[in-house]
């Protein structure tokens, strides 16, 4: 994924105290003061930025000195869900705000920080009044379902957030064990090398190397590569390519060179074979945050629909998955292993 130029943040040397340790607006004060969809916070060069609700923002901390740039995991970082104003000198923005693991951690002692990265961070329920004098610079956390096989990918720099904080209740959604290994401990993108994933719909969980088992049967590179394939993330059900070819007698069969070829994949192109054939991995040493979840998963998906209907490959199929991104870059030969639910090879 082609790295993008990151936006530096323009919180520069202030003279005053900041304001929002001063006269923070009461919940009464809050109702009566007038309403706004936006705000205005000029740097030293004389710049303006804009700043809109429902937008994200980097947040100068509590007892921070803004006099140089920090490192952006050292703002706060929050969604203005509101906008007020005593006058046009003293504005203030209601917060919701994105929690550190560490700040979650201080009030669920049970949350485990080792399963998240630097970058990670917790939406919660948590609101604040806040001085538009403190906002720093816009931001961005990506969402990041690890269930999902068409999650977006991003890079390992970029903010994201996989669960919710339910403060009063003491509570993180999804369930944590949801989406970790079977081990019990979450995917951690700045420590993890490699991560394998199976995307049956009723497994779609990632698992340590460490923490898997080596298949029983030996396979050559041929056959492990098609029952990678044949792990298929639109069924539960261990079909083989041949059951899939075979299970449409009533169907309307293909018409032409296609029927009489004896291995059904050679009537794909080869590059849509080699993605869908590969390992699902993600981590440190394969590919990033995300990995090749999206891109295998959906050469696999083309190949199955196809053959499943007995369909022709659509005339857009390299509009539809990056075979570049299902071959993680500088990865190294990763070991076979089952699915501990399903058993399947990933």
């Amino acid at each position: 994924m082609p790295r993008r130029k990151k936006k530096s943040l323009f919180t520069h040397k202030k003279v005053s105290k900041a304001k929002y340790t001063i006269g923070i607006p009461t919940d009464s004060e809050w109702k009566t003061m007038p309403d706004f969809a936006s705000f205005i916070v000029v740097d030293e060069e004389g710049n303006r930025h804009a700043f809109s609700t429902q937008e994200t923002a980097f947040i100068l901390p509590e007892g921070v000195i803004p006099d140089t740039l920090h490192h952006p995991t050292a703002y706060w970082i929050g969604r203005i869900k509101q906008i007020r104003a005593r006058n046009d000198e003293d504005v203030w923005a209601l917060v919701q705000w994105y929690w550190s693991p560490q700040e979650v951690n201080s009030v669920i002692k049970s949350f485990d920080v080792s399963g998240c990265g630097q970058y990670e961070r917790i939406m919660s329920d948590y609101y604040d009044y806040v001085s538009t004098a403190s906002f720093c610079d816009h931001a961005a956390v990506v969402r990041y379902d690890e269930r999902a096989v068409d999650q977006e990918e991003f890079d390992s720099d970029d903010f994201y957030c996989r669960f919710d904080l339910e403060y009063r209740a003491r509570k993180i959604l999804p369930n944590v064990t949801r989406t970790a290994c079977c081990c019990g401990v979450s995917y951690n993108p700045d420590r993890d090398p490699v991560m394998h994933f199976c995307p049956r719909p009723a497994c779609r969980a990632a698992y340590h190397q460490e923490c898997l088992q080596r298949p029983k049967q030996r396979l050559n590179a041929a056959a492990r590569a098609r029952k990678f394939l044949e792990s298929w993330p639109d069924t539960d059900e261990k079909l083989s390519i041949e059951d899939l070819v075979g299970s449409q007698p009533c169907r309307k069969r293909r018409k032409g060179p296609e029927s009489s070829i004896s291995d059904p994949l050679e009537q794909f192109p080869e590059e849509l074979v080699t993605a869908a054939q590969q390992q699902i991995i993600k981590g440190v040493q394969a590919g990033g945050v995300v990995g090749n979840v999206r891109a295998v998963v959906a050469a696999r998906q083309l190949i199955y629909c196809s053959l499943l209907d007995g369909s022709s490959l659509p005339t857009d199929w390299k509009d539809k998955i990056d075979v570049e991104a299902a071959i993680p870059p500088k990865r190294k030969s990763s070991p076979v292993f089952v699915c501990p639910q399903c058993q399947s090879l990933i």
